[in-house]
């Protein structure tokens, strides 16, 4: 008789393997295998069913397993969005010195000879959408810039956790060895409405853990949030594509029928910014180079889940297709109001017609009389009109 799995396990203990050792044994770097064993142990529930599944889809294959391969079409699987967003933030941070303007000025430092480092080793494992800019101030002094891009706010929860670590790896790397590091976080979506543009954080997390420990100070900025006003008194051109996206910010605490109400009425405040500040808009666009008109199509076409030929997508086309996207935005939440109310009357229709027959059924009414009730109803509008047939 074929043993069950549970009385296997009662004779022969399951394998338990030594991941240290399999890791210090790795073709990794000692950077990378710290890196992996952390965020093993940090998720070790999570991982350890996932990587348990793995080995049981293994052993049904019957065949070596290949997890470079199996890695690749995953990322392949995942589809364009984490490419495509890793490429926006890239191409912002090649081709818009404004952005790191922006930044630095937020930091009232004056710096010069900046270069963007990408790719290095640590971040690369960590977080792909991580950009980092290396600046001398005007007293020749290192400064380090580190930028993140964060799709939604529902990340925040760990950010101080996140850029405690990252404050420390960059401690561990002897390139950043004395530099004054600058950490900054981008949210392009969701950021609470009753939040600042632009926030100014402190962090001093009790912890005994040395890549959590002592104080650090970085800056969040909240895109959801900012305005026409701003991108241009600030001369931030690379923005205008996340304005457009702006309606996409938290709503706490409100009704979905409130949320649809209030997101409409913050789409027509976003028109009317556009349109009061047209002359200083064009002015703007008129400035840039084709190079970073192909960046914010880039940008657009993450964002906006469009793609436009350089015919159309140009500098005095701009402002005309945010307007439209705008318009696009509402007619979609319209489109879906409308249909919330067609599920009601769906539902109030199911819901009193099964009153009515099941009083026909007990012989409360006539079928006469439930055909009638129902006929007046639809008459009344308070149905929409339906077969009174069972």
């Amino acid at each position: 008789m074929k043993k069950t799995s549970q009385q296997l396990n009662l004779l022969e203990p399951p394998a338990v393997l030594d991941l240290f050792k399999l890791l210090t044994e790795s073709d990794l770097s000692e950077n990378e295998q710290g890196i992996l064993k952390r965020r093993l142990i940090e998720n070790r529930e999570q991982f350890g069913k996932f990587l348990q599944r793995l080995l049981k889809s293994a052993e049904k294959e019957d065949k070596i397993l290949d997890m470079p391969e199996s890695l690749k079409k995953l990322e392949k699987d995942e589809g364009r969005q984490l490419r495509s967003f890793d490429s926006v933030a890239k191409v912002l941070a090649h081709d818009f010195p404004e952005l790191l303007k922006f930044i630095l000025d937020e930091y009232q430092v004056e710096a010069e000879k900046t270069k963007t480092l990408i790719g290095k080793e640590f971040i690369f494992v960590k977080r792909i959408a991580d950009i980092i800019f290396e600046a001398k101030d005007k007293n020749g002094k290192d400064v380090i810039i580190h930028l993140e891009f964060e799709r939604e706010y529902d990340s925040d929860e760990q950010m101080d956790r996140r850029k405690l670590e990252y404050r420390h790896l960059m401690e561990m790397d002897e390139d950043y060895e004395g530099k004054v590091v600058l950490c900054n976080v981008f949210y392009l979506r969701g950021s609470p409405e009753d939040k600042n543009v632009i926030e100014e954080r402190e962090v001093d997390l009790p912890s005994g853990d040395p890549r959590y420990s002592g104080k650090l100070k970085y800056k969040a900025y909240h895109l959801s949030l900012i305005t026409i006003e701003t991108i241009v008194k600030r001369n931030l051109p690379f923005l205008l594509p996340f304005f457009v996206e702006s309606e996409f910010r938290a709503i706490n605490g409100d009704s979905e029928t409130k949320t649809q109400l209030t997101t409409t009425g913050h789409i027509v405040s976003l028109r009317e910014q556009i349109d009061s500040h047209e002359e200083e808009l064009t002015q703007m666009i008129k400035t840039l180079t084709p190079a970073k008109m192909d960046s914010l199509r880039t940008t657009v076409e993450y964002l906006w889940g469009k793609s436009y030929s350089k015919d159309i997508f140009n500098q005095s086309t701009l402002l005309n297709l945010m307007r439209e996207q705008l318009n696009f935005r509402q007619s979609d939440i319209q489109r879906g109001r409308s249909e919330g109310r067609a599920e009601g009357l769906a539902e109030k229709q199911a819901q009193i017609t099964a009153v009515a027959r099941q009083m026909a059924q007990n012989g409360e009414i006539s079928k006469e009389q439930m055909e009638k009730f129902l006929k007046y109803m639809e008459e009344a509008q308070v149905l929409p009109r339906v077969s009174p047939a069972s």
